[in-house]
C-alpha cells in the first residue's frame, strides 16, 4: 500500500505542477498581449519564460498520460490476438520504449552538461533547465512504463491489459450512473 500511496503522491505532485505551469502561462501572455495593446509596452520575459514552461508542461503532461494510461494507441489488431501473444507485444513494445527512456537520459544529460553555461538572454537563467526535462522526462517515462508493463504481464484477463481510457469510462458508468442514484435518494 505504501508503494500506491506514494504513486498517487507521485500523480499529484504532477498535475499540481502542470496546472501551475498552465497557469503561470496563460497569466503571462496575457498580460503581455494587454500590455501590448492597450499601453503599448510589454513585460520582457514573458516569451522566454512561456517557452520554457510549455516544454516542461508538454513533457510532464506526457508522464503524467503514461501513468494514468490515457495515451492515444491503436490496438484493433492486439485486441484479436491470443493473452499469451498479447503479453508478447506488451513486453515487446515495452522494452522498445524503456530503451527510448534510456536514450532520452543520455541526451538530456549530454545536453544539460552542454549547455550550463549558456543562458536565456533576458531570463537569464541556464539553457539546462531547458534541456534538463529531458532527465525528468525520461526516468518519470522509465518509472511509468516499467509499471504499466507489470501491471499488464499481471493481469489474469485478457480485456484489461490493452484497455483504453474510453473502455475504462464505459465500464465505470453504471457504478457512477449507481452512486448517483443512491445520493438522489438521501
Amino acid at each position: 500500500m505504501k508503494t500506491n500511496r506514494l504513486g498517487r503522491a507521485c500523480v499529484r505532485v504532477l498535475e499540481i505542477v502542470i496546472v501551475a505551469c498552465l497557469a503561470v502561462m496563460a497569466v503571462l501572455v496575457f498580460g503581455n498581449v494587454v500590455l501590448r495593446y492597450v499601453f503599448d509596452s510589454g513585460i520582457a520575459l514573458s516569451e522566454e519564460l512561456s517557452r520554457l514552461l510549455f516544454v516542461w508542461l508538454i513533457f510532464l503532461g506526457a508522464i503524467l498520460a503514461s501513468v494514468q494510461r490515457v495515451h492515444i494507441g491503436f490496438d484493433a489488431l492486439v485486441e484479436k490476438l491470443p493473452l499469451a501473444a498479447r503479453k508478447g507485444l506488451v513486453l515487446l513494445t515495452g522494452v522498445l520504449m524503456l530503451a527510448a527512456c534510456v536514450m532520452f537520459l543520455i541526451g538530456g544529460w549530454e545536453q544539460t552538461k552542454i549547455n550550463l553555461g549558456n543562458s536565456y538572454p533576458v531570463l537569464e537563467v541556464s539553457y539546462a533547465w531547458l534541456y534538463g526535462v529531458a532527465l525528468v522526462f525520461g526516468a518519470g517515462m522509465f518509472v511509468a512504463i516499467a509499471g504499466n508493463i507489470w501491471r499488464a504481464l499481471r493481469a489474469p484477463q485478457g480485456p484489461e491489459l490493452t484497455k483504453d481510457l474510453g473502455d475504462r469510462i464505459l465500464d465505470k458508468m453504471p457504478e457512477v450512473a449507481a452512486d448517483r442514484h443512491d445520493e438522489d435518494k438521501r
